[in-house]
């Protein structure tokens, strides 16, 4: 019985790290980083923001942690 549990927990595990990988946001628009904001929200946890000349939109964590103050997005998102 327990090996069985310890399957349903991996798997369960691996589908929950697979879904949260995923670009849920809509690409910005091309162009410079000229700002980086994050912010914690009760029900939502993090949530991180990029503004790309004037334009600020939501992105991935993985996005956030790429690009910096000054780099070309979205190519600072392919590292």
């Amino acid at each position: 019985m327990s090996r069985y549990f310890l399957a349903a927990l991996v798997l369960a595990l691996l589908v929950t790290a697979t879904a949260c990988e995923k670009n849920t946001h809509p690409a910005g628009p091309s162009g410079t980083v000229t700002n980086r904001a994050s912010g914690y929200f009760k029900s939502g946890g993090w949530h991180f923001w990029l503004t790309v000349n004037g334009s600020k939109f939501r992105v991935t964590r993985t996005d956030y942690k790429s690009c910096f103050h000054g780099s070309r997005y979205p190519a600072c998102t392919n590292r």
